[in-house]
């Protein structure tokens, strides 16, 4: 039969620690939150307003501030189409859902290389991310256009079983904050598809 023998000394300090932690823990999720309020007013964005992309079910949200226009495309691969620029004309882009069931990274590398025709592109990044429980990847890269006019460029791609959504920003990079991405996190996981 063995003796255990435990200092009370260690073991409190052991509980303090534990504690410690699950108070940094629930703190870290509360700032969390509170740092999106912040960058999205730090950047002028007061509310945001629901959109409804039709006969999909799916809803996002954009800042009020900023004008919108839907547009329709011919083809029915591009079946909902909204392009957005800020209030101070600094950032513009657009939401999409497309019909195409292709494999993503294809896509982006056939539209990369159109985009290459016409713009240059530097500092091209693809990550795998997920959001709101579905799969989807972030691309973030610099762009020049053929008018020399110089944007960062955020793409957020969330596939669903019979679609896929797209927001696209496009900051004037000279006018680039570094709270921007956090901007467009912000706005793309506002996103909601209803079965």
């Amino acid at each position: 039969m063995q003796l255990l023998i435990f200092d009370k000394k260690k073991i409190g300090v052991i509980i303090i620690i534990i504690g410690l932690m699950m108070v940094l823990v629930g703190l870290e999720r509360h700032f969390h939150e509170n740092i999106k309020t912040t960058s999205l007013l730090q950047n002028d964005i007061k509310s945001l307003k629901q959109y409804e992309v039709p006969n999909k079910n799916i809803y996002y949200k954009l800042p009020s501030e900023w004008t919108t226009e839907q547009e329709k495309f011919s083809g029915g691969e591009i079946v909902y189409h909204n392009s957005f620029i800020s209030n101070n004309g600094e950032l513009h882009g657009y939401v999409q859902v497309w019909n195409l069931r292709k494999d993503l990274k294809t896509f982006f590398q056939e539209s990369r290389k159109i985009s290459e025709t016409e713009n240059i592109i530097r500092g091209y990044k693809l990550t795998e991310e997920n959001y709101n429980g579905n799969a989807g990847y972030k691309l973030a890269y610099n762009l020049t256009s053929k008018n020399k006019n110089k944007y960062k460029s955020y793409e957020y791609y969330i596939e669903d079983k019979d679609c896929f959504l797209r927001f696209v920003f496009y900051v004037n990079e000279n006018k680039f904050k570094e709270n921007l991405p956090t901007n467009f996190e912000t706005i793309v996981k506002s996103y909601v598809i209803k079965n």
